[in-house]
């Protein structure tokens, strides 16, 4: 599907943001490793959710969808049946690095592939070896490359690891696999990044009773672990959706658009792009739970992206509307997502008419003056944020813009269409 967008003008009212794709993703892992009956009330319903559900039924957990959007799960209380067929993890890099954790934590064989994403950019894969084979896990990557399609066999059971963190995803592997054992484990992490991620991990580890210690990043202690205990919980927010809303209010003309229900506790590193805007410039005011934006001016700045890195695509946007120039800087680990999605927005908004150069770590976008943001034919690339950031991008442009690949939204924002198109959006889906 295509999205067709046309310059807009007098955005108002209130968006409805999704439940938290993040958040049902740790509650269902940990509710299938765990003993008993946990409820999981509200989970982001998606592609992924469905393939996630079973998987975890593939290792023996018990998933049963109730009324009103709930879901029972039994869990295994640690003991993990052997997969009966490969687990395609389609274009989630959330999803391959949890099942990584999750088949390094039981005695059988576990294959994972996924899309060509998965298969051929998910380059951090590699840092899974050394850990694994340090904690006596066995690890295969079929090509031979550290990428999937992968084959892990388990069990962690005691030991000391050490592994590169420069991109939080194999962490998150590394530390479910341990944090099941039952014997004492010592993870010791290097370039630790993107810690706002693994905050949340460390948070669903806590709410179910699971003892661990965390020094900087750098070291985790599991002291041995019974499994994981049943909870009954209500998915929060997604804070990755509400920049999309809210940075179409900031740069459309005459516009005021509110999103209500954050929950600003949650650790999720993608709250942190409100901060961001907010020192650019951004007329966007934060009471309790609800944030407010109106349009604004905004003005180039250095950021550090490694708290955010999926919202590189956002803040690239943004820096195309703001005076001056932006230095987008620490975010390499944007290039390992469902594209490379540094190169991937500097191409796309190059063809908009942005001033913009792609570094290896980052971008920089020079708004001197001399030119305008234009409508054109882009590539979605198969990414939900591709496509929320480009069609914000597209409310301000001159000449309409097009989008391959709406269908992506449902991933993690399905209603940001018709959500905007009710706030005034001039927004229309094509086949």
């Amino acid at each position: 599907m295509f999205l067709k967008v046309t310059k807009s003008k007098n955005l108002q009212g209130e968006i409805t943001i999704p439940k938290s794709k993040t958040h049902s993703y740790r509650a269902l892992i940990m509710a299938s490793l765990a003993g008993g009956i946990s409820v999981i009330r509200s989970p982001k319903r998606s592609n992924d959710w469905d393939e996630a559900v079973k998987a975890m039924k593939m290792y023996g957990a018990e998933i049963e969808e109730k009324p009103y959007n709930v879901f029972q799960v039994k869990g295994v209380a640690g003991k993990l049946q052997t997969p009966g067929d490969i687990i395609n993890v389609g274009n989630s890099g959330t999803m391959l690095f949890f099942i990584a954790g999750v088949a390094a934590a039981g005695r059988g064989w576990t294959v994972i592939t996924g899309d060509e994403s998965i298969r051929k950019l998910r380059t951090v894969s590699k840092n899974l070896f050394q850990p694994f084979k340090e904690l006596g896990v066995e690890i295969i990557s079929s090509k031979n490359d550290g990428m999937a399609p992968l084959l892990i066999k388990g069990k962690v059971n005691g030991g000391t690891a050490h592994m590169d963190g420069t991109g939080c995803q194999p962490v998150f592997s590394v530390l479910i696999a341990s944090v099941l054992s039952k014997k004492p484990v010592d993870i010791y992490v290097k370039n630790s990044g993107e810690t706002a991620y693994i905050d949340l991990l460390l948070r669903w580890f806590k709410k179910t009773g699971l003892q661990f210690t965390n020094d900087k990043y750098l070291h985790y202690h599991f002291p041995g672990n019974n499994p994981p205990e049943k909870f009954d919980a209500t998915i929060p927010l997604e804070w990755s959706a509400p920049p999309y809303p809210l940075l179409a209010a900031v740069i459309t003309q005459n516009s005021k658009v509110t999103v209500k229900g954050m929950d600003h506790s949650d650790p999720y590193g993608d709250k942190f792009v409100i901060d961001t805007l907010h020192k650019m410039g951004a007329d966007i005011t934060n009471n309790d739970s609800t944030l407010t934006a109106r349009t604004s001016k905004l003005n180039g700045i250095e950021i550090d992206m490694n708290l955010m890195p999926d919202q590189v695509p956002t803040i690239a946007v943004a820096a195309c509307f703001a005076s001056g120039k932006t230095i987008i800087k620490n975010a390499l680990t944007a290039r390992w997502k469902e594209c490379d999605r540094i190169s991937a927005i500097c191409k796309e908004l190059h063809k908009m008419g942005a001033k913009v150069i792609e570094r290896k770590d980052g971008i920089i976008i020079d708004q001197d003056g001399s030119w305008k943001m234009k409508g054109a034919k882009l590539n979605g690339y198969k990414d939900h944020r591709m496509v929320l950031s480009l069609a914000v991008a597209g409310l301000n442009s001159e000449r309409e813009t097009i989008i391959s690949d709406a269908e992506m939204l449902e991933k993690s924002f399905e209603t940001f269409i018709p959500e905007m198109i009710k706030a005034g959006a001039d927004m229309v889906i094509q086949s």
